[in-house]
């Protein structure tokens, strides 16, 4: 690859809700700029202006980088896409799972995944894949859910989900066996509230050392060490999608074109 890749850690909703229009969905950080996509691939500044564009085979909803390789996944959710930095698909490999996958994560060698059947993935490309039956495993003690967005980072795994209902959820574990639910309350004019939004993307900031739930209605909310230390923030955006973290800056990625540089 021409430019040494940041690993990092951007989780987003996958092919389970599909894309809309020329939104960017997903991304990473390169030494300088913002590799994005979506129904297409963008460079990006580092404010988030578009430096060049190419077409995709397909729409992309995550995309991570793990071993000096890019991972992607589509909206059909029904494999790992290998591509290279230029946007050109040069493999899928299936998971042996049972639902589609629509959350993706990757930290150094290793690469995490979710699905809409309840199932937390993890392993290398052609080295197997080990899965967890979160249902399963769980049954009687969580609601059945529905996975849309993973991180890694820190020591910690964090997923998210709806219950059903819609209800969103959080669980996290620092070796992906044993899961824990995280509240979603925050204190907002001294009054406790808790976040509902639709989870549409979790991502890990390392300067911060915290994580980023996003959702619908531009809504997101930090998940700090602290679990009685969450703080929400709204964009005016209908979907967060994506929050991307490098040493040079931080970029928002929403529906309708929407690119925010924050600190």
């Amino acid at each position: 690859m021409s430019a040494r890749l940041h690993i990092l850690t951007l989780f987003l909703l996958a092919g389970c809700l599909s894309a809309r229009g020329q939104d960017l969905r997903t991304g990473i950080a390169l030494d300088s700029q913002f590799l994005a996509a979506g129904e297409y691939l963008a460079w990006l500044d580092e404010d988030g202006n578009i430096l060049r564009t190419r077409p995709l085979e397909r729409t992309l909803t995550a995309l991570v980088e793990s071993g000096g390789h890019l991972y992607a996944l589509d909206e059909e959710g029904r494999g790992l896409i290998a591509l290279t930095q230029d946007g050109h698909i040069t493999g899928q490999e299936s998971l042996p799972i049972q639902g589609r996958l629509c959350g993706l994560a990757a930290e150094k060698d290793v690469i995490w995944a979710v699905t809409d059947a309840g199932e937390i993935v993890h392993g290398s490309p052609g080295s197997g894949w080990k899965v967890l039956d979160f249902n399963a495993q769980y049954t009687g003690y969580y609601p059945p859910m529905t996975f849309w967005a993973i991180a890694v980072g820190g020591g910690s795994i964090f997923v998210a989900g709806t219950a059903p209902g819609g209800t969103p959820a959080v669980f996290t574990s620092s070796r992906g066996t044993v899961w824990s639910e995280r509240t979603l309350d925050y204190t907002e004019a001294g009054l406790t509230c808790t976040f509902t939004a639709l989870p549409m993307g979790l991502s890990y900031d390392s300067v911060q050392d915290r994580f980023y739930l996003l959702g619908s209605g531009g809504e997101e909310l930090a998940l700090p060490g602290c679990s009685h230390c969450n703080s929400h923030m709204q964009y005016p955006v209908n979907t967060l999608y994506a929050r991307i973290s490098a040493g040079f800056g931080t970029l928002l990625l929403g529906s309708d074109g929407f690119r925010k540089r924050v600190i």
